[in-house]
């Protein structure tokens, strides 16, 4: 199955929508960036790193039924020491949180994905030190819709080292029929139809001009918006009095009973075992032999440029913001 064929099946699902190839800009008056990037070792000129050493998306789950698993231990003992006897369905619950303690402990060592400016490349960790490598100028990027809300995802052509891994009927159970997927969210502030639009016009700006072209506009974005990329949630004023006064403080105290900081050191010291491959960090030093790579950065029309517009989706102008038709 080629990569067209793949991207017509994501065409033809409903819960995708397809967004504008990168050699079209977002309308420069639009595109704010609010991310410090003065960590050198995971953003600089030659590459940028999305690692997810630093939380799990979706760990909140991870809290949920670690509550419940600290509640059903209560109950077991509590049972045992009143009544003297065992009471095997109070485990269920700690049973569960296990399971889901190790589907998100063994995904976490996955590794993240490398923008590699200088050869115009993607690296995608794969677990054990491995890495497929793809080339940002073949990104189709996506929105997907859920009931979470809109996100930016990434699709690109098979990877070779997945070639030579699997068999035509293997890519078929693992990718469904779809190209290879890239998430694109960086921060906890990317969902959503801005955030994702925003998100893909960062790759897109660093991965043409360099960090220089991604660092925030004193002028658009207040000092204390700045903040380091993460995927979990930071607490802000901003979020309004009921979020950031009554919900925070409630699901903070939920995390503590939960286990919740015991949890994160687990999570984060697995992810810090991978490794990137020695091909992938001789890809992304200074003295990199690229002479047998495509390095011409993609470059975006001069005379078309998107405007995010809500709910209407995306508009279309002239070099003048002029909305074409």
């Amino acid at each position: 199955m080629d990569f067209e064929t793949r991207l017509n099946n994501l065409r033809a699902n409903s819960e995708y929508s397809e967004l504008l190839d990168i050699d079209i800009a977002m309308w420069p008056e639009d595109a704010v960036f609010h991310d410090d990037l003065s960590n050198n070792k995971k953003y600089n000129d030659i590459f940028i790193e999305v690692s997810d050493d630093e939380s799990v998306r979706g760990d909140y789950i991870l809290y949920i039924v670690f509550f419940f698993h600290n509640f059903g231990l209560i109950l077991f003992f509590y049972h045992l020491i009143a009544n003297g006897n065992f009471s095997w369905g109070f485990l269920f619950l700690p049973a569960m949180a296990w399971g889901f303690f190790f589907i998100f402990f063994f995904g976490i060592g996955q590794g993240g994905v490398r923008f590699n400016r200088r050869a115009q490349l993607l690296h995608i960790g794969r677990g054990k030190n491995k890495a497929a490598t793809v080339a940002w100028r073949d990104v189709k990027p996506f929105l997907s819709s859920s009931i979470a809300g809109h996100n930016l995802e990434l699709f690109f052509p098979i990877p070779e080292v997945e070639r030579e891994e699997f068999n035509d009927d293997q890519l078929k159970k693992i990718h469904r029929g779809k190209p290879y997927l890239v998430q694109g969210h960086m921060d906890w502030r990317d969902p959503g139809m801005y955030g994702s639009l925003g998100r893909l016009e960062f790759y897109r700006r660093y991965m043409e001009q360099g960090l220089d072209a991604v660092q925030p506009d004193p002028d658009k974005v207040p000092q204390d918006a700045i903040r380091p990329p993460s995927p979990a949630a930071q607490r802000h004023r901003d979020q309004g009095f009921f979020l950031y006064w009554i919900l925070d403080p409630i699901s903070n105290v939920g995390k503590w009973l939960a286990g919740g900081p015991l949890l994160d050191r687990a999570l984060r010291k697995q992810a810090k075992k991978f490794k990137w491959p020695e091909e992938v960090e001789h890809l992304c030093s200074p003295d990199a032999d690229l002479s047998d790579l495509d390095t011409r950065p993609v470059k975006p029309r001069k005379d078309i440029f998107y405007r995010p517009g809500g709910i209407n989706g995306i508009h279309l102008v002239n070099a003048k913001g002029q909305q074409l038709v």
